[in-house]
């Protein structure tokens, strides 16, 4: 038997789960079609812009639904397809219950974070930000409310002190698809057969799935809320986490805001986005700035042509 799988997402880490999934079948699971955000301006010239999933999707000749509204029209066109599976890898939406209703199996999700830890969008965000030392993947089914579901499996994943939110994104990516490809598998044998699955090493599997604890439930602010005025960090912080105080975790926040939004200070009025920094014995070392139409400097070559005094 064949299993019709809906993918669900719009950036491009959730293409690189995609691809894995197109290009290194699963078993018999058949990605039949995917659903994604509408094309968005994009580049200086704001150009109407295909995400990551659909420019993958159209390369594989696969069919691409980009609707405005999750409305019964638009899900009369994923009947046709007889879906068993959906998975949803940041989709970018919320799906509502008509639509979760409709595959055969179940709707399924992949969070970037230990559920029910870091409920939300920016969950790669808040576990640098809080200075966690692990992170990880859930697999879930998925109901109406916000990452609430069963759980099917999950992975951890450490976090580095040099991780952003671009790095330790490819990290979690690159376990995500490892969950998948172990998963997927043993969750359609529970299906049919109710044979449960021994753990793989690293994957802590759950069948039948997990009811989470929602009393230790946490919740991140919406994508809304990284935006550059949010990322702003005074000068007069910086200066005090390279003197030492609260070093480790202005460390965090600036790795969590990189290189999305991009964290940045104003020095005599002027703006200066902070790339990267390093923890030198407990004080904050600032090692790559860049100053607005510039390239990237180091921290010593700017302060080559702006003394200042720290």
């Amino acid at each position: 038997m064949v299993f019709n799988l809906v993918y669900f997402g719009s950036p491009s880490f959730s293409a690189d789960i995609l691809k894995s999934l197109i290009t290194k079948p699963i078993g018999n699971i058949k990605v039949v079609a995917v659903v994604t955000n509408p094309d968005r301006p994009t580049g200086r010239h704001q150009l109407l812009t295909p995400s990551p999933i659909a420019q993958l999707a159209q390369q594989h000749h696969l069919p691409v639904f980009k609707p405005d509204k999750l409305d019964s029209s638009n899900l009369a066109h994923l009947k046709l397809l007889n879906p068993h599976l959906f998975l949803i890898a940041a989709y970018g939406k919320i799906i509502p219950p008509e639509w979760l209703d409709l595959p055969q199996i179940a709707p399924l999700n992949l969070h970037f974070s230990l559920l029910p830890q870091y409920r939300g969008a920016l969950c790669i965000h808040q576990a640098i930000k809080n200075q966690d030392r692990h992170t990880g993947v859930t697999l879930m089914e998925v109901d109406p409310e916000l990452d609430h579901g069963p759980i099917i499996a999950q992975v951890k994943q450490s976090i580095s002190i040099s991780d952003d939110t671009a790095s330790l994104t490819k990290k979690l990516t690159r376990k995500a698809i490892q969950l998948t490809k172990v998963v997927l598998p043993a969750y359609l044998n529970w299906h049919q057969h109710k044979k449960t699955t021994p753990n793989t090493p690293g994957i802590k599997i759950y069948l039948p799935p997990k009811t989470q604890d929602h009393t230790q439930a946490s919740y991140t602010p919406s994508t809304s809320f990284l935006n550059h005025a949010n990322a702003h960090i005074p000068w007069s912080n910086l200066q005090q986490a390279i003197n030492g105080y609260q070093s480790a975790a202005t460390h965090a926040l600036i790795r969590s805001l990189n290189p999305q939004p991009g964290a940045w200070t104003d020095i005599d009025q002027q703006p200066l986005k902070i790339l990267s920094t390093t923890l030198n014995q407990d004080h904050l070392r600032i090692d790559k700035v860049q100053l607005p139409g510039k390239n990237p400097i180091t921290w010593t070559q700017f302060l080559s042509g702006h003394p200042l005094k720290i």
